[in-house]
């Protein structure tokens, strides 16, 4: 079962700065800070091709780098990102230094993620 919330890919309004459409996205992530042994145990909200926001109980300083193993509607994806800042459901990250492939791998599962969503939304509009 999808825990995706309603219109997750709409364009950015108002004061919005993400420059990506977001989408809901189901799956585990764990954030590692390299070096330092730190783990924290998170669940995906949701994801971009630019950053994520996950729910979690990690409270590292904003601009952290980490490094987020998650497995995203069962597609297993590694990247490295920085802490933009949390609030107390979860923290948002941005990616960086993503290879081609990974990019590559992150489009496939928006693309999938997009898809369903536009499929979804006649039907809730129908009802």
């Amino acid at each position: 079962m999808s825990t995706r919330p309603q219109g997750s890919g709409a364009a950015p309004q108002g004061n919005e700065r993400r420059k990506l459409p977001r989408y809901g996205c189901a799956g585990e992530a764990e954030i590692v800070a390299p070096g330092c042994g730190l783990r924290f145990a998170a669940q995906i909200v949701n994801l971009s091709a630019g950053g994520c926001f996950l729910e979690t109980k990690c409270r590292l300083e904003r601009g952290t780098h980490v490094e987020i193993w998650m497995k995203a509607e069962g597609l297993p994806l590694r990247v490295a990102a920085n802490l933009l800042g949390w609030r107390e459901s979860g923290a948002a990250f941005r990616f960086h230094g993503v290879t081609a492939r990974k990019l590559e791998q992150i489009g496939s599962l928006i693309a999938e993620l997009e898809a369903e969503e536009r499929t979804k939304k006649p039907a809730a509009e129908t009802q």
